[in-house]
C-alpha cells in the first residue's frame, strides 16, 4: 500500500487528476506482477493504492534486499505532476479551540511502543509525567510469530512469548502497580501463559504484591487449522494440502478477551495475536461499558487504537522528510497519548518531547497498513475510515473527529496467519570502489554464477543486487548518471536444504584471493550464521465461533505452578 496526501486539501483536485492508476504503473510496474486499486479519502485530501504482488511472496519469504516494502513507497516521489501557474503551497493554519469536553468520564492511554525492537525508554517516561490509565505495549508484525517459529526451529528452548518481556516490565512494574496504571501488552505472541506466568514471577523477585497478571489465549491454531477445512486466501488451495508444512497458525483476535480480564480486576493482560488496535479498544470498552455488538462504538475505539498502534510514527516518526517535513529533535521523538471520552479524541505527547503531532503526522498513520479506506476489516467491526478527520487544537495537540456511520457490524470470519516451513534461505555480500568498481562487480557476478553451475547448486532462487544501484526499488530503478565510486554486490538464495545454503559463502570467502582485484568482504560472522531458516506466510478466514477466546487470572497462573 503507498498513499498520497495533498499537504493543502485544496490541492486534492490535482492529485485526483493525474495521480492515476496509469500513472502510478508507469512508475511502479516494473516490480508489480499484479493489479494496482486506488481509493480515494477525501475527508483527509488522500489517496491509496494498494499494489499487489510487488514483495515477491511476502515479506517472510522474499529474497530482496529491502523485505519490508516501506522503502518501496519513495519510488512515488519520482512521478511528476503538473501544477498550476503560480501555485504556492499552504501557510499553516492557527490552531481551532477543541470542542467541548462534555459530561462523564474521561482516561489517559499512552503508547509505548510500535514493535518488539521498539525503543524502551518511551514507557518509563509516559509513567514519570503522562498521568495515564493505561499503558499499551504493541510488539508483532505480521512476521513475529513466524520468526518466533523460525527461531524455536534452530533452538528448542527459546521461548514463544516476546524475548524483551521481562526488559520491558521490570523497570516499570512497580511503578504501574503504584500508580494505578494498568499494562496491556501483546508480549505473549505463541504463549500467553507462559508470558503472564513468567510476569508473576517476575512481581515476586521485585516484592510487588498483589499484582494481578491476566492472559489473553485461545487463538493459536497450530494443531487444528488444517482440520478446520479452509483455504489459503492466496492461492484458493486447502490448507490441508499444506499439513506437514504447517509451523504455526494464529487468529487476529479482537478485544472481547481483554475487556473481560480488566472486569476480573487484571492490573496487567498479557495477549497472544489480537489486532493492534484492540489493545487500546479493550481498555476503552471496558471503561466506558461499551457493548461489543455496537459497531459504532467499536469503530470508534478501533480508529483511535490505529492511530495510537505504531507509537513515535504519529509524532513524527517516519514522517521526516528534510527539506520537506521537517521533524524537530527527532532523536527525542515522543510517543503519543490519547485523551479519550464518550464526546471527544485528543491526541497529545509529553511536553518538551522531540517530534511533533499534527494533523498531518495522524493522516499518514491513518492509512497506513491500509487497503480500502472505507472497509477496513477487524475483528469487532467494519470501519470506514473515510470518515475521520483531524483538527489541529493546540502545540502538539489533534482532536479526532470521527464522522456517524463510520461502524458495520464485525464479520463472521477472523484472519488467520499461517507459517509454512519453505526451506532456507541465506545472503552475502562482496564490496568494491574507486575506479572500475561497477565493472569488477558485474564481474565477480559472472563469476559467481559460473562457479554456481560448476559445483551444480540447487537453488530455488538466486538474487543479485547491486546496493546503492538497484538494491531497493529494483527493476523499477532510474538509469544510472554516473559511475558509482562504491557498489556492494549482494548475492541471496532460497534452498530446500541448509547444506545447499551453506554453499553460498563456501563460494563466496575464496573470492578473497580467487576473485577480482580489491575485493572486499562483508564482516566475517560464524560459519552458516547467515543461514536462516524461512517460515513463509500466508492467510486464511476461519468462523469466529471456531476461535474461542480464554482468560487465565493470576489464581490459575498459580495453581498451574504448584
Amino acid at each position: 500500500m503507498v498513499s498520497v496526501i495533498a499537504f493543502d486539501e485544496a490541492d486534492y483536485p490535482l492529485l485526483l487528476e493525474q495521480v492515476t492508476v496509469e500513472a502510478v504503473r508507469s512508475v511502479f510496474g516494473p516490480i508489480t506482477k499484479g493489479s494496482i486499486t486506488r481509493y480515494e479519502v477525501p475527508s483527509i485530501g488522500a489517496l491509496n493504492f494498494v499494489l499487489d504482488e510487488v514483495l515477491e511472496g511476502g515479506r517472510s519469504r522474499t529474497l530482496a534486499f529491502e523485505e519490508s516494502g516501506k522503502a518501496l513507497s519513495s519510488l512515488m516521489l519520482t512521478l511528476p505532476l503538473r501544477l498550476p501557474s503560480g501555485h504556492r503551497r499552504a501557510a499553516a493554519q492557527a490552531p481551532r479551540p477543541a470542542s467541548p469536553q462534555g459530561e462523564g468520564k474521561s482516561i489517559r492511554l499512552g503508547s509505548a511502543t510500535a514493535w518488539s525492537r521498539d525503543r524502551f525508554e518511551p514507557a518509563a517516561d509516559l509513567l514519570d509525567r503522562g498521568d495515564l490509565d493505561y499503558l499499551c505495549f504493541e510488539t508483532m508484525s505480521e512476521v513475529t510469530m513466524s520468526a518466533a517459529q523460525a527461531s524455536r526451529l534452530e533452538n528448542d528452548a527459546t521461548p514463544l512469548y516476546d524475548p524483551y518481556l521481562v526488559a520491558r516490565m521490570e523497570p516499570i512494574l512497580r511503578q504501574a502497580k503504584a500508580q494505578g496504571v494498568r499494562i496491556i501488552t501483546n508480549q505473549g505472541w505463541l504463549d500467553p501463559v507462559g508470558a503472564a506466568r513468567r510476569l508473576v514471577e517476575l512481581a515476586g523477585e521485585l516484592g510487588i504484591e498483589d499484582l494481578r497478571v491476566a492472559a489473553v489465549d485461545g487463538g493459536i491454531l497450530t494443531d487444528r487449522i488444517t482440520e478446520l477445512g479452509v483455504n489459503f486466501l492466496e492461492n484458493g488451495r486447502p490448507v490441508a494440502e499444506r499439513q506437514d508444512a504447517v509451523v504455526s497458525a494464529e487468529a487476529y483476535m479482537g478485544a472481547a478477551g481483554i475487556v473481560e480480564a480488566l472486569a476480573h480486576g487484571a492490573d496487567v493482560v498479557v495477549t497472544t495475536r489480537v489486532a493492534d488496535a484492540c489493545l487500546y479498544l479493550g481498555p476503552m470498552a471496558h471503561e466506558f461499558g461499551w457493548s461489543l455488538e455496537d459497531h459504532e462504538r467499536m469503530a470508534r475505539g478501533m480508529i483511535i487504537g490505529h492511530i495510537m498502534e505504531c507509537g513515535a510514527q504519529v509524532c513524527g516518526g517516519y514522517f521526516a522528510d528534510p527539506g520537506y517535513k521537517d521533524v524537530p529533535r527527532l532523536a527525542e521523538v515522543g510517543n503519543p497519548i490519547a485523551e479519550v471520552s464518550e464526546g471527544r479524541v485528543i491526541l497529545s505527547k509529553l511536553p518538551g518531547s522531540g517530534g511533533l503531532l499534527t494533523p498531518a503526522t495522524c493522516k499518514e498513520q491513518l492509512l497506513y497498513e491500509v487497503g480500502n479506506p472505507a472497509e477496513y476489516l477487524c475483528p469487532d467491526c467494519v470501519t470506514d475510515l473515510t470518515r475521520v478527520r483531524f483538527e489541529q487544537v493546540g502545540q502538539d495537540e489533534v482532536e479526532i473527529l470521527i464522522e456517524p456511520g463510520s461502524g458495520r457490524p464485525k464479520p463472521p470470519t477472523l484472519k488467520v496467519l499461517v507459517g509454512l516451513r519453505e526451506g532456507f534461505m541465506t545472503e552475502e555480500m562482496v564490496i568494491f570502489a574507486g575506479p572500475g568498481a561497477l565493472a569488477r562487480a558485474r564481474a565477480t557476478e559472472e563469476l559467481l554464477k559460473e562457479r554456481f553451475r560448476r559445483i551444480e547448486l540447487r537453488a530455488e532462487e538466486i538474487r543479485f543486487d547491486y546496493l546503492g544501484i538497484n538494491a531497493v526499488h529494483r527493476e523499477a530503478s532510474p538509469p544510472m548518471e554516473h559511475e558509482p565510486y562504491e557498489v556492494i554486490l549482494r548475492i541471496g538464495l532460497k534452498t530446500s536444504s541448509r547444506a545447499e545454503a551453506d554453499k553460498l559463502r563456501r563460494e563466496v570467502d575464496p573470492l578473497a584471493v580467487n576473485g577480482l582485484a580489491g575485493t572486499g568482504k562483508w564482516a566475517t560472522s560464524s560459519l552458516g550464521s547467515r543461514v536462516r531458516p524461512v517460515v513463509g506466510l500466508n492467510s486464511c478466514l476461519v468462523p469466529r465461533e471456531l476461535v474461542p477466546t480464554r482468560v487465565v487470572l493470576t489464581e490459575a497462573l498459580a495453581k498451574e505452578a504448584t
